[in-house]
């Protein structure tokens, strides 16, 4: 990166340009910075075993001097989720954390999970309207209109102009006052825009969230048996409407899922939710009483393979199983990467003679948290700014928002599309792309954070397509000779390659090591057997099997000496 550091904004993001999620920006001035969230990614098929995606912040560590704090704009899981991950990693006695008191309570609900970071982490609740002095920058946060309660949007004034990230954000909804203060910042001056654009593809308007409220209630009222909603946990809004209709109706409810039965407590206890205590029970009373007195609100709306709705579907949850006469909605667009998953859901369920609610069939059941492509023109209008900087879409959204932004008199020149790790300078006197900085993902695997690389994911993958083969031989460590015949152990390969069983794929593999051995016998001399009599394995067992079968399987040699 440049070392000059006088008067110039850097933006660089760490994560939510290319993609859908791991959101995290990295906003400095004069060599002061803050990041603005830092979120999770879930994994796609393709990340065998692989929990969570987050943002490398090695950048961070290597000037941790230079860093002042973490601004958060919402408590959702791809803005909050890797927070606790950071405190672990950054070698920092305290770190300020600015955000709504909900944004907060997630993430402090978190911290179970990750001993010893809550004292590393100095707590401060904001509310819409208040500036924050962090080094030579002052935040504004706005109030702004999402799928969560208490989201904002950041405007971080510094000597040389203003800096507006949206966070996610749409006009419905949004307060007047917000919305009479980015006028009054539009006339002021806005230096750079960082809008969020992952709904710019959709044309017009986003409907406002009482769209959905009416539509559940609907539903509740009118669902013959047992219903069953699957929503985001952190859409507080939507859960609180559907225990109002419920209990409107003569229903209870039972949160089922991990998240759900921890997050929506939170907010309740936050004041976020008001709810009587007998309009929830367990899942364990839900299952006692008559279906048409129930309403399950389950997670799992993402199609997570161990999350409850999954579970539910496939009949392997050990509280919820599908019923005759349920009502499933399904309370939430996939992201993109996740429409397989859902779809799976889905015909499960129907597979059960389920009856299934879901936006392509209902539209009224979700309504997006993020502006359509009018909004972002609306936007352009009110804030007139100099730079755009487009974060948290993958590239033809960022796309899309250059053109909004252009089509408003944004010279094409000013509109930065960025990657991971890339850096954008702004000074009063122009602005420009600047160097990369160590940036990426690590992955989350279990207790492990940044141990699984792309090596460890190749060999899962092929592991969980091909199969895998295990090789092992015992040999007479002076001579070379083997003891006894090979072992080979094959799984997820087909055990014969002809009808009559002739061909036996263990069998032919078992010669083809033989062969190997006594290949490696005739040069050796005594000692240890070469290294390379593995790679011959691999190689000569890996020919055979993928000119009989066509799969590629992980070969594991296995060579002990005696």
């Amino acid at each position: 990166m440049t070392s000059e550091n006088n008067n110039q904004v850097r933006i660089v993001p760490l994560g939510g340009v290319g993609e859908v999620g791991k959101n995290c920006t990295l906003i400095e001035y004069n060599g002061e910075f803050v990041l603005v969230d830092i979120g999770v990614k879930f994994p796609d098929e393709e990340m065998v075993g692989i929990d969570l995606i987050i943002p490398d912040l090695s950048y961070v560590q290597e000037h941790k001097e230079n860093f002042r704090g973490i601004l958060i704009t919402h408590g959702h899981e791809d803005h909050i989720g890797a927070i606790p991950y950071a405190l672990a990693y950054l070698d920092l006695d305290a770190i300020d954390i600015y955000g709504s008191s909900l944004a907060l309570g997630l993430v402090r609900s978190k911290l179970d999970e990750h001993p010893g970071t809550e004292q590393k982490a100095r707590w401060h609740a904001v509310n819409g309207g208040e500036l924050v002095r962090m080094g030579q920058m002052e935040v504004e946060f706005i109030s702004v209109d999402h799928s969560i309660p208490d989201a904002f949007s950041l405007a971080i004034h510094t000597p040389i102009g203003t800096v507006l990230h949206t966070g996610d954000w749409k006009f419905a909804g949004l307060p007047e006052a917000s919305f009479e203060r980015y006028r009054e910042l539009g006339e002021e001056g806005i230096l750079v825009l960082i809008p969020d654009c992952v709904r710019i593809e959709s044309p017009g308007r986003t409907l406002p969230e009482s769209v959905v409220g009416d539509a559940l209630e609907q539903l509740v009222r009118d669902a013959p048996a047992r219903i069953v909603i699957s929503t985001f946990a952190s859409n507080v809004n939507r859960v609180g409407r559907t225990i109002e209709a419920a209990q409107k109706y003569g229903r209870v409810c039972a949160f089922v899922g991990r998240s759900m039965e921890k997050n929506i407590p939170i907010a309740r206890s936050l004041g976020y939710l008001d709810y009587p205590d007998e309009a929830i029970v367990t899942a364990q009373a839900a299952q006692r009483m008559p279906p048409e007195k129930v309403v399950l609100i389950l997670t799992g709306s993402q199609g997570e393979p161990t999350a409850a709705l999954a579970r539910m579907a496939a009949g392997t949850h050990r509280l919820v199983s599908p019923l005759p006469g349920d009502t499933v909605v399904m309370s939430a667009s996939p992201i993109p990467g996740n429409e397989k998953l859902v779809g799976r859901i889905i015909d499960n369920l129907m597979r059960n003679g389920t009856r299934v609610i879901y936006p392509r069939v209902m539209p009224e059941v979700h309504v997006s948290g993020h502006a359509a492509y009018d909004e972002h023109l609306e936007l352009l209008d009110l804030l007139k700014p100099r730079y755009v900087v487009p974060f948290h879409g993958e590239y033809r959204m960022m796309v899309l928002n250059r053109v909004a932004a252009v089509s408003r008199g944004v010279p094409f020149e000013n509109v930065f599309l960025t990657e991971v790790g890339q850096g954008v300078v702004i000074t009063s006197e122009g602005g420009r792309k600047d160097g990369r900085i160590r940036s990426g993902a690590v992955l989350v695997d279990g207790l492990t954070v940044g141990e699984v690389n792309q090596v460890v994911l190749r060999d899962r993958r092929r592991l969980a397509s091909d199969g895998l083969v295990i090789v092992s031989a015992t040999l007479d460590a002076q001579t070379g000779q083997p003891v006894s015949d090979p072992s080979i152990l094959t799984t997820g390969l087909p055990t014969s390659l002809s009808n009559d069983g002739v061909n036996n794929l263990q069998e032919q593999s078992r010669e083809i090591v033989q062969k190997a051995i006594e290949q490696i016998e005739r040069g050796h001399q005594g000692g240890a057997v070469p290294r390379s009599l593995s790679e011959i394995i691999k190689q000569n067992v890996g020919s055979y099997i993928l000119r009989s079968t066509g799969l590629r399987p992980l070969i594991i040699p296995v060579l002990n000496e005696i």
